[in-house]
């Protein structure tokens, strides 16, 4: 991708504005990347919703409500998921730092595994939820290019 920048009718106080052009070979590398981050998004949102399944089965103190309640954030980033949007990763990225602030002081009080997974489930979907959202956003924006041109 390059970013050009447009000179025409600027006065001195403006900032130019940048215009992104996102060529063919780009589309290829934006969608290879817009694919990985969409599987890693989706193994790590399944994983951590495994893990908090099994959490709740394994550990006899968890209740349901707690169970119920750690779930249900998540869940409802599953119709966006399902029909990828931009938003619905953006979204999840601030969801997930509540999961983020809940968890590290659990595994800073108590080193047991399952800590340890979700915090590693939770940083790994947060950054590949931001970055899957910005290629989708680029990628969008590769198409509705593309079809203006044709």
């Amino acid at each position: 991708m390059t970013n050009t920048q447009k000179h025409d009718d600027m006065q001195s106080d403006e900032k130019p504005k940048k215009v992104i052009v996102i060529t063919d070979a780009d589309s290829v590398v934006l969608h290879k990347k817009l694919r990985m981050g969409q599987l890693v998004c989706n193994s790590c949102y399944i994983a951590l919703l495994i893990v908090f399944t099994l959490n709740y089965f394994v550990n006899d103190n968890v209740k349901l409500a707690t169970w119920l309640v750690s779930l249900f954030p998540l869940l409802i980033f599953i119709p966006g998921l399902l029909k990828p949007k931009h938003r619905t990763y953006s979204w999840m990225c601030f969801v997930l730092l509540m999961y983020f602030l809940i968890i590290i002081p659990l595994l800073m009080s108590s080193w047991h595994w399952s800590y340890w997974l979700m915090t590693i489930l939770v940083s790994t979907l947060f950054i590949a939820a931001m970055m899957t959202s910005r290629w989708l956003q680029y990628w969008n924006y590769y198409l509705s290019t593309k079809t203006q041109n044709s």
